[in-house]
């Protein structure tokens, strides 16, 4: 008896261990599932439920994450509130470009007449006039925009005086712009999809070519890299710092949400990046705004 009351504990721990064994490694499977599953949802691109566009252009975003859209075509500006909510700015005849100071003053370019506005809080005026086709306009945060000029082929700056100075000519259809911390300029030529980096002495130099034309550029400023949709090829490549290029999402013409390898986009134009990741694209003729999220400042 004594044998026996010895050997059944020792019998039923190792039954027991047999038991809790194979229950420990399901967990530890399905947690390791869990945590994978999540990461790639956590990776998506998904539609706002937004009604009313008509031809999305230039984005900003403001001081409190509202997204700022030209509607172009539709010769508005609209303001979206939590991914969801559209408010009517202004009207101007062709706006484009967009960006704020750093009084949170809305500044808008004009592509057909040439002319920039600037919405404050509680009115709009003219702030500069007398460029030829600009594309797209940025606050350097501290004085000066910079602006391209699409047919011309140049950028220009701006001064807080509304004052027109030239920076660097001879640019194949310049499109968008962005500027990194250090206060250097990117510019996308719409014609050859080249990214060319202008730096803070006014010398031009090679960066990173995507695959078809480029429209807007964007930059997440945590983590220097800089995102391009390519309009013609319908996707959106990221750029590190030392213009290495890799695809982020994207590929034939269509209309996907999902995971970032299976998603599709039917010619992606503009581009803003929140402080925390999330990644705003328009798609100019299919009148939709799309976000991607999960991505790592």
């Amino acid at each position: 008896m004594h044998t026996i009351s010895v050997r059944q504990p020792i019998m039923r721990g190792s039954l027991q261990l047999e038991r809790v064994y194979p229950l420990l490694s399901v967990c530890f499977i399905m947690i390791v599932l869990s945590v994978l599953s999540h990461g790639t949802l956590a990776q998506a691109v998904h539609t706002l439920p937004i009604k009313g566009l008509n031809g999305p252009n230039g984005f900003a975003l403001d001081k409190t994450g509202a997204l700022y859209v030209a509607n172009e075509p539709g010769k508005q500006v609209l303001r979206i509130i939590n991914d969801s909510i559209v408010e009517r700015v202004l009207e101007c005849d062709s706006p484009c470009g967009l960006d704020f100071d750093n009084d949170n003053n809305l500044y808008i370019i004009n592509f057909f007449s040439g002319v920039v506005l600037r919405k404050s809080k509680n009115s709009v005026d003219t702030f500069a006039t007398g460029l030829d086709q600009p594309a797209d306009i940025k606050w350097d945060g501290k004085q000066n925009f910079y602006v391209s000029e699409y047919e011309k082929g140049t950028i220009k700056k701006i001064s807080m005086k509304g004052e027109l100075s030239p920076v660097i000519s001879g640019l194949k259809k310049p499109f968008g712009l962005t500027l990194d911390n250090d206060g250097n300029l990117y510019v996308a030529s719409n014609a050859t999809g080249e990214i060319d980096k202008i730096d803070t002495d006014g010398k031009l130099h090679f960066f990173a070519q995507i695959p078809g034309a480029a429209s807007y550029i964007g930059i997440n400023k945590k983590s220097g890299r800089l995102y391009a949709p390519c309009f013609s090829c319908h996707q959106i490549f990221v750029i590190d710092k030392n213009g290495k290029m890799e695809l982020l999402t994207g590929n034939d013409a269509g209309y996907k949400d999902g995971n970032l390898v299976s998603a599709q986009f039917h010619g992606p134009n503009s581009i803003a990046i929140s402080p925390d990741g999330d990644i705003y694209i328009s798609e100019f003729e299919a009148n939709r705004i799309r976000k991607i999220t999960g991505i790592k400042n």
